[in-house]
């Protein structure tokens, strides 16, 4: 048999590098950067209203008022001459109710006459105001349909 040598090559052992000691301080970095931070859901700080059920769906569609003011200082509401101002004060008053119990925007359309005076139409744009109408058009007089 072949002599053994009395000296045989011992294996090199690979370098290592002893980690334990990093993860550690890697740990506590952690620790102490998540209890000193302070963590602000932006989210959070929104305020907002959703919108809630009204408990009634009105799919009601309320056609403008139109009203008219004559040459001769009659005003007409839906084609019914106002009496008095009274009358057209209650009349304006009995079409915003009705647009406030469909959810309706009240909208009063107004054609007056080149000819009508200005103190009615005044009187009219008063009454609107009083009554609480905010949303009105002025539209041209329309001789056909007098």
């Amino acid at each position: 048999m072949a002599r053994r040598k009395k000296h045989e090559i011992e294996e090199m052992e690979e370098p290592s590098l002893d980690i334990s000691s990093l993860i550690d301080v890697s740990f506590l970095l952690l620790i102490y950067f998540l209890v000193t931070s302070t963590l602000e859901p932006r989210e959070s700080d929104l305020s907002m209203e959703l919108p809630t059920d009204s408990g009634k769906a009105s799919n009601i569609k309320i056609d403008p008022l139109k009203v008219r003011v004559t040459a001769s200082g009659e005003i007409s509401i839906a084609d019914q001459v106002m009496a008095d101002d009274k009358a057209m004060v209650s009349e304006l008053e009995r079409y915003l109710e009705l647009t406030k119990a469909t959810d309706s925007k009240p909208l009063v359309i107004v054609a007056a006459d080149d000819e009508a005076k200005q103190q009615r139409f005044i009187d009219l744009m008063n009454a609107l105001a009083r009554v609480g109408i905010t949303t009105v058009t002025l539209s041209g007089f329309d001789n056909k349909s007098r």
